[in-house]
């Protein structure tokens, strides 16, 4: 059985996060080696890197990547290819017939 758009959602924003953390703590890392930290701690520069990362990839993983199957399974989806598909044989017969 499929799992429902609402758990590939979830599926999508853990995974997301998930990797949003790992990329936001590479990410922070080595700016905390280039710039140093300034005003703030180096812990809570690199956890503000890594929880931005990781709100904006799980984000994207909920909304955009996971819930494609939603969007493929609209009705009438593949219609104007057909109608073009219609077209063009209608006028190859034009076209064959003069």
């Amino acid at each position: 059985m499929e799992p429902s758009t609402f758990e590939k959602m979830k599926m999508g924003a853990a995974m997301g996060g998930t990797v949003g953390l790992c990329i936001g703590f590479v990410f922070g890392s080595i700016s905390l080696m280039r710039f140093g930290s300034g005003n703030k701690s180096p812990i809570s520069m690199l956890s503000q890197y890594m929880i931005g990362s990781a709100a904006s990839f799980g984000f994207f993983m909920c909304s955009v990547v996971r819930s494609e199957n939603r969007l493929a399974t609209t009705p009438n989806m593949h219609l104007p290819v057909i109608i073009n598909q219609r077209q063009m044989l209608d006028n190859k017969i034009k076209y064959n017939k003069e």
